[in-house]
């Protein structure tokens, strides 16, 4: 098999091209014969070396990935040879309440990642993604996808009717896009410059609110939502757009924590919250419950993940540099074979 890997320490410097005999799957086991991988904001926090000492190089980079199976292991009844598979992100999370060790089982760190010719994962922690999905797309939803279905979900489902707005031209943003209006909200963005505004528009984004030219875009939100704000905030930011998050939901409204993209320490006036009964609820990806939920949805409603581009397997450097560049809309991703 061959595979990439932060072998030395972090940083592309490190990433290297290695090869090794492919693995055979025991008891329970499944061996894929990897596709496609793609990338999110988290891999290039693994990247930089930020993920905190629990991961730690030699790691194999990347979470979210799509194969076929090409081998099963003694008592593995679910899967059969020549199967589409795609890996949990948290491998170790079936459904009900997050685990108390929930990081543990993190693929692309702490656990190895996706970024290979050759993977092997319990069957348990493997979902057969949509088949109308191409290879690139279905690698898309372990992190991303699953991401944006848990903050419509949590906690308790986005209705008919509600408005939510969406945070940036990313992977996780992009799903939530058709979902939300799958379930029939309306749905508001903040982007970045006027041509992902009008992509976004002709995704089905009712409204879209171009931060850099409206910096304080909560009156922009509030304005478009008769004065009250949003029912719902999917809050990607971080740090730089924490605050105007609080300000554009509603009273007792919820703003969903998800990313850390412009930092990771705010600052707020409690109040915002308090005075307001505003709930503020973090998620951590989902459970295979909740994978298993998504690709339902998907398949109904024949949603495409968006994207933005497939490099080939050994320009993997480079697909990390379009993504620490930004300029992307949708997801990147890798061949593997």
């Amino acid at each position: 098999m061959k595979y990439w890997c932060f072998q030395d320490g972090f940083g592309l410097d490190n990433l290297v091209a290695l090869q090794r005999e492919t693995p055979q799957p025991g008891p329970g086991e499944v061996l894929l014969e990897m596709a496609a991988a793609s990338l999110n904001y988290r891999d290039l926090v693994v990247m930089r070396g930020e993920h905190g000492k629990a991961v730690q190089p030699p790691l194999i980079p990347l979470s979210d990935g799509v194969g076929t199976v090409v081998a099963v292991g003694k008592g593995v009844v679910d899967f059969d040879i020549g199967d589409r598979a795609s890996p949990l992100f948290l491998q170790h999370w079936m459904g009900g309440a997050p685990p108390a060790n929930l990081e543990v089982g993190r693929l692309g760190g702490p656990l190895d990642g996706v970024l290979a010719s050759h993977c092997i994962f319990p069957a348990a922690g493997l979902v057969m993604p949509p088949g109308h999905l191409s290879d690139a797309q279905a690698a898309t939803l372990p992190c991303a996808g699953v991401t944006a279905w848990s903050a419509l979900s949590e906690p308790d489902p986005l209705r008919p009717g509600e408005t939510v707005l969406i945070q940036g031209s990313g992977g996780v943003a992009l799903m939530a896009l058709a979902l939300a209006r799958a379930a029939g909200a309306r749905v508001l963005m903040t982007t970045s410059s006027p041509a992902k505004a009008d992509r976004l528009t002709a995704l089905g984004a009712d409204a879209v609110i171009d931060r850099n030219a409206t910096p304080s875009w909560a009156r922009a939100v509030r304005d478009a939502t008769g004065g009250a704000g949003c029912d719902r905030v999917l809050e990607l930011g971080g740090a730089a757009t924490f605050n105007e998050s609080l300000k554009a939901v509603r009273t007792g409204g919820t703003v969903i924590l998800i990313g850390n993209v412009t930092g990771s320490t705010a600052e707020f006036f409690l109040p915002l919250a308090l005075t307001r009964r505003l709930r503020l609820c973090a998620v951590s990806v989902g459970s295979k419950q909740d994978f298993t939920k998504l690709n339902g949805a998907i398949d109904l409603h024949r949603i495409e993940p968006v994207v933005d581009g497939v490099f080939d397997y050994d320009d993997a450097p480079e697909a990390f540099r379009a993504l620490d560049q930004g300029g992307h809309f949708g997801n990147i991703c890798i061949a593997c074979r």
